[in-house]
């Protein structure tokens, strides 16, 4: 979600300063066919577990995310223990996803526009060519972002692929850091 975010604040200029953006596994197209699904996602998902580790393996079995790794430090922050009057531990998901989806369809409408619109140097991380539509394909053709794909990788493609997913980034970060060039004294020639 916070590539949507990114895109809208920096096609509206909102943060001046920013030089270059990321993001990753979002596309308007994709996200927009995928909403519907979306419900039936959070409607299957478990509400809670006896344990981290069963929420873990949840999210491995379920395929949210593939890297066992990943999901051992990603899984439990997204938890809240609770304890039921019974003093049995429990464990809930911090956020309820269904509660934001009134506003889902107005984060993603309008993201590919945003996204290209934007003054800043843009890279798009995807699992996958099948998420591109029509105009970031053309965008890309045109050489207006760089583009990565990591077929190996699901929809959660930082937690997949954390090693890969970082270089690129900081690579991408480095090409194209803001260059502070020293103050240039005049040059004084002494009699």
């Amino acid at each position: 979600m916070g590539g949507c975010v990114v895109a809208d604040a920096t096609s509206k200029q909102l943060i001046p300063s920013v030089t270059c953006m990321a993001v990753i596994d979002v596309v308007e197209g994709s996200a927009m066919e995928a909403l519907s699904g979306m419900l039936n996602f959070c409607r299957n998902r478990p509400s809670e577990f006896k344990t981290v580790e069963d929420a873990i393996s949840w999210s491995i079995k379920s395929g949210t995310i593939r890297n066992h790794k990943s999901a051992r430090v990603s899984i439990p922050c997204l938890l809240t223990e609770q304890e039921t009057c019974t003093n049995i531990k429990k464990y809930t998901w911090r956020t309820d996803l269904a509660v934001a989806q009134p506003h889902w369809k107005g984060w993603f409408s309008g993201l590919s526009e945003k996204f290209l619109s934007s003054s800043a140097a843009k890279l798009l991380i995807l699992a996958g060519t099948d998420r591109l539509d029509k105009p970031l394909t053309i965008a890309q053709m045109q050489g207006k972002y760089q583009l990565m794909v990591l077929p190996e990788a699901g929809h959660m493609v930082q937690e997949d692929m954390p090693e890969r997913t970082a270089t690129a980034l900081v690579d991408f970060w480095k090409r194209n850091e803001k260059l502070v060039l020293p103050v240039k004294k005049p040059f004084v020639v002494d009699k």
